[in-house]
């Protein structure tokens, strides 16, 4: 493992700050510099009931367009990330798992970010209450028969890397006889 030198914050804002951080290559003694943003890590959660799978549309302003994704959200400090999940989902949906398990955790660009997403999935659902922050702008929220949804993976139809993986995830492992089926 390469040796941490020193490290600089180079930005703080509310959602992510900039860190340069030096190193030191162990196989030959040469420094080098990695920039890295550091937003946090995250949860996205893929919601089944009867064989359907519950998709929030969003407003994204960074890209500018509106999303067909999943409940998803930034894990506070100091909480779990399963408790995070059970939070997210309620918060952007109303509804309440009863049952949560973790399909993956994953880093979705680690060459630049220290970012880790954990993808859920909630089953055994009853409704609970929306409440959403203050800046998510939910427009619908809609479902898509399971067999469907793969077929827009494999079509490419999602932009959303996290409901691709959650996606095929479940498929293989509840829907078409297992991993090894």
């Amino acid at each position: 493992m390469n040796k941490e030198i020193s490290e600089e914050t180079l930005f703080e804002g509310p959602r992510f700050n900039v860190v340069r951080k030096k190193y030191m290559s162990e196989k030959d003694g040469k420094e080098y510099i990695r920039d890295c943003v550091n937003p946090g890590d995250a949860v996205v959660i893929l919601t089944v009931e009867n064989d359907e799978i519950i998709f929030i549309k969003q407003l994204r302003e960074v890209v500018g367009t509106v999303e067909l994704e999943f409940p998803a959200g930034m894990i506070d400090p100091g909480e779990e990330p399963i408790d995070a999940a059970r939070r997210e989902l309620e918060e952007e949906t109303g509804l309440i798992a009863g049952k949560l398990e973790k399909l993956i955790d994953y880093y979705p660009s680690c060459g630049y970010s220290s970012e880790k997403i954990y993808i859920y999935l909630a089953t055994d659902l009853k409704k609970g209450h929306v409440h959403l922050d203050d800046t998510e702008e939910i427009i619908d929220i809609c479902r898509v028969p399971i067999d469907e949804a793969v077929k827009m993976v494999m079509g490419g139809k999602y932009r959303h890397a996290s409901v691709s993986i959650a996606i095929l995830m479940y498929y293989y492992k509840y829907k078409n006889g297992g991993i090894n089926g």
